[in-house]
């Protein structure tokens, strides 16, 4: 038989029950439920003023809050704080002092509460992390073309309202200025339209470095690819991308861009078409009659020579070394490897990838000279995970 459970309310009912019955002493019937007579007592009466409800177990929360500040101090405070929108506690903190130097003091995290507690506090949106593992091909240019930097200048309005980002390419070891060229639109496509040209006049760098922003990076891609961080990689040329929120990576492109905010950013007066023109004529002068310190007072033009690699046309299908696989990419960014359907990414589509088997893993997935990932010889599922960049024998 289970034991009968006693509740803490019945005991008290019972107890108050009892206390009226004038036969029962109520100091010997208190001790026998185990309170005081002054406890005793308090049932009693509160049983008396509110009947059962009275017996229930009140709030030990303090009625008063003897550090609470007056209502007049908060009420200023959210005056300060709609009076001067843009302000934030430490400023309104040091108004209230400098106003009513006698009030009570308080603290900025006492106004910051009262701020959160009227909702005029404002959250800040947490900035997302890029996530995923980017590309990073360290190099220290010995030589021209050795690496190029690519960056957008920072924007402005025209006299006619038009907006100028004119997109920015150097040559890294002579700091020679390939092109400041305004684009119709700053998408992928009107950039690879961009270096086509350049390729076509200069040849191809050995490395492009860039920021990780559109179009040269997506973060919701695989290493952060994009179709024309794919299309510079089919070309052989490899990427280095700069860590986020750090353009002193890309110090030397950064200069370069001072000095035209300096020397061009609103100071022309002008359409778009004028702005070009005044872009190439400074770009002239600074490749060919400005001397540079760092070069030894010498001209970027002096240095610059064009690359021995050339640029022909576009690959349709790139070459890999005996002993690999050639699979092609759908226009979706899947791959078939025995009869297993692979999502490579939509970056890479219309080209081919290698796949080569590996004893330690299964089998590689290259793209040109570049370990994209692997699959496991048993499940046939493709792995991202592997980020060590090889060259393939024999390339």
């Amino acid at each position: 038989m289970p034991w009968k459970e006693i509740d803490v309310m019945d005991q008290k009912k019972t107890f108050v029950l009892k206390s009226f019955n004038k036969s029962n002493s109520f100091t010997t019937l208190c001790k026998e439920y185990g309170i005081s007579t002054k406890t005793g007592y308090k049932w009693k009466q509160r049983f008396i003023k509110d009947g059962y409800q009275g017996l229930e177990e009140l709030s030990r929360k303090p009625k008063k809050n003897a550090k609470a500040l007056p209502e007049a101090i908060v009420l200023e405070i959210v005056r300060l704080k709609n009076k001067h929108k843009r302000w934030g506690a430490g400023k309104i903190l040091k108004l209230y002092h400098t106003l009513y130097p006698t009030w009570r003091p308080i603290t900025r995290s006492t106004i910051d509460r009262i701020f959160e507690k009227t909702g005029l506090s404002e959250k800040r949106r947490r900035s997302r992390r890029q996530s995923g593992i980017r590309i990073q091909n360290r190099l220290v240019p010995k030589a021209p073309n050795d690496l190029w930097t690519v960056d957008f200048k920072g924007w402005w309005y025209t006299p006619d309202k038009e907006k100028c980002e004119p997109l920015t390419v150097r040559d890294g070891y002579s700091r020679y200025i390939l092109s400041i060229k305004i684009l119709e639109k700053g998408n992928g496509y009107c950039v690879k339209q961009e270096f086509i040209r350049l390729f076509k006049r200069y040849g191809l760098p050995k490395v492009i470095r860039t920021d990780n922003g559109p179009p040269f990076a997506c973060r919701f891609n695989v290493f952060g690819l994009t179709r024309l961080a794919v299309w510079w990689m089919s070309l052989g040329i490899k990427l280095d991308r700069i860590d986020p929120a750090s353009p002193y990576q890309n110090g030397a492109h950064e200069r370069m861009h001072l000095d035209m905010k300096k020397e061009l950013e609103g100071q022309i007066d002008g359409n778009l078409r004028y702005h070009q023109k005044v872009f190439d004529d400074w770009r002239e002068e600074f490749n060919n009659d400005r001397p540079h310190q760092a070069l030894g007072n010498e001209t970027p033009g002096s240095l610059y020579r064009k690359s021995d690699r050339t640029y022909d046309e576009e690959i349709d299908r790139i070459e890999y070394p005996r002993g690999y696989k050639s699979r092609m990419v759908n226009d979706r960014g899947w791959s078939n490897f025995k009869s297993k359907r692979i999502f490579i990414g939509t970056p890479f589509a219309g080209y081919n990838i290698g796949i080569r088997i590996s004893k330690a893993v299964g089998y590689e997935v290259w793209f040109d000279n570049f370990l994209l990932g692997t699959i496991d010889a048993q499940t046939l599922e493709f792995d991202f995970s592997k980020r060590e960049i090889k060259v393939c024998v024999g390339q």
